[in-house]
């Protein structure tokens, strides 16, 4: 083996110990600054229910807003759960993603409660 060829090896490792290092410390530090709050839901009416367990996740809510971690479910199914939980939903995100008036409608549906859980 020629130097050369040690020298490229040593390279590639480098820079794959970089990349790992990389992937192991800022990816979670990514996560963690979205402070478990992937799903936002706002209510129509305050609640002073406990955190629930919907989905996987636990979804905290206090007076109107409502927060949650992402979790492996679709956005729709996680606003359809909070509002039968909760109560009506008047608006709702996922990540990037804002729900439309008809979209909040369809996860209100005829499931929600006419007065916020207690």
């Amino acid at each position: 083996m020629t130097l050369s060829q040690i020298s490229a090896r040593m390279g590639a490792l480098a820079a794959a110990t970089v990349l790992s290092a990389t992937l192991l410390f800022a990816a979670p530090q990514a996560h963690a600054a979205t402070n478990g709050s992937y799903y936002k839901a706002e209510l129509a009416q305050p609640t002073t229910s406990k955190p629930q367990l919907l989905r996987s996740v636990y979804v905290k809510c206090e007076g109107t807003s409502c927060r949650a971690p992402i979790a492996s479910t679709a956005p729709k199914n996680m606003c359809v759960s909070i509002a039968r939980e909760f109560g009506a939903v008047t608006a709702f995100t996922a990540g990037e993603r804002v729900f439309t008036a008809e979209e909040i409608t369809a996860c209100n549906g005829d499931n929600t409660k006419a007065v916020a859980k207690n």
